[in-house]
């Protein structure tokens, strides 16, 4: 389970690193914020290229945390475990 999820995670962060090495002055992230002077839509092409890289931290944060998980579940520690104990009277 947790290979298949790390895996997700890659492909997702690989895939942002590509859309963010293609931006250029052409392309949405890439161009300056536009607004309209009549009220109409303003474009936020800045704030879109800000989301890509905070979605990039967030995986590279999820992906490291996976991939430690999965490293303990390896390692044959059997991941989290719970300790119960019985008093005798």
């Amino acid at each position: 389970m947790t290979s298949v999820y790390l895996a997700n995670l890659k492909a997702r962060r690989d895939a942002i690193a590509t859309e963010l090495a293609a931006l250029d002055m052409t392309k949405a992230g890439g161009k300056p914020n536009l607004s309209s002077t009549d009220g109409g839509t303003a474009i936020d092409h800045v704030g879109y290229k800000d989301a890509l890289y905070r979605e990039l931290r967030e995986i590279d944060g999820l992906i490291r945390a996976a991939a430690e998980t999965e490293a303990a579940l390896n390692a044959g520690d059997g991941g989290p475990f719970e300790i119960s104990t019985d008093l005798i009277p």
